[in-house]
């Protein structure tokens, strides 16, 4: 998923997100933006909660089969 295909997720989906800031992150989607453009990532381990925006450039993948609990 490019980063135009932000729309596409859902809160709760577990993905991994490569690009961004040089940076590869994992992590459950927190909130999505109503028009797509920017979601909010609580990184693994709880370590910090990062917002993506689709200028970013970032490469978004949800792992297959993976939905967080609640």
């Amino acid at each position: 998923m490019h980063s135009d295909d932000f729309g596409r997720l859902v809160r709760g989906d577990v993905v991994s997100v490569e690009g961004l800031e040089g940076l590869n992150l994992s992590g459950i989607v927190e909130e999505v933006a109503p028009d797509g453009t920017v979601f909010w990532l609580r990184e693994d381990g709880g370590m910090s909660r990062r917002m993506v925006h689709v200028t970013d450039g970032a490469d978004v993948r949800r792992i297959d089969g993976m939905r967080a609990a609640g």
